[in-house]
């Protein structure tokens, strides 16, 4: 098994769609992908410009999170995202990470 891994997706939106965008991105981590294997945290984070919307999640394994990404519920989230906006996502490795 791989040490965590951090999946990012930065979205961009038009300010009139950020909203659902946001609802959206909600609902997918309440009702899916938090109660899959491997998961760990995720925070959606809203710019106050309305044009990005950015979702962290945190997986315990590379191997987790990518058996996520072969969910057909993954898809169909996936589909309906970029039907309102354009997804960037990737999957990170932490190199280094700090608290107060």
């Amino acid at each position: 098994m791989s040490d965590p891994v951090t999946f990012i997706n930065v979205v961009d939106v038009d300010a009139s769609t950020q909203q659902e965008v946001v609802d959206l991105l909600r609902e997918a981590v309440e009702d899916f992908f938090s109660h899959r294997p491997g998961f760990l945290s995720a925070t959606v984070l809203a710019s106050p410009a309305g044009d990005r919307v950015v979702t962290v999640a945190r997986w315990r394994s590379a191997e987790d999170a990518a058996a996520n990404g072969e969910q057909a519920a993954t898809a169909e989230y996936g589909r309906r995202l970029s039907a309102l906006a354009t997804p960037n996502p990737g999957t990170y490795a932490t190199v280094a990470e700090y608290a107060a």
